[in-house]
């Protein structure tokens, strides 16, 4: 985040439970537009939405000019013992 956000903090969480798993990372960066066509990377935000979609998750994005950006990416546990 700090190459293409310009951040000086970054913020990450890792909370689970018996039903999910919850990324959250927010910096205090440029921030963007969501909503402002982008090129796709094999590292972005699709991918990264593709990735969780696969695991029958979601990504959520919040972000503005100037403001920073948030991501939380959510997941289903497995089992205790499943491997």
């Amino acid at each position: 985040m700090a190459k293409h956000a310009g951040a000086s903090r970054v913020g990450v969480t890792l909370t689970f439970d018996e039903s999910e798993v919850i990324l959250d990372v927010r910096d205090d960066g440029c921030g963007f537009d969501p909503t402002a066509p982008r090129r796709d990377s094999a590292f972005g935000l699709g991918v990264m939405r593709n990735r969780a979609q696969r695991l029958t998750g979601s990504v959520t994005l919040e972000s503005a000019p100037g403001g920073g950006t948030a991501i939380s990416t959510t997941v289903p546990a497995l089992p205790r013992g499943a491997a």
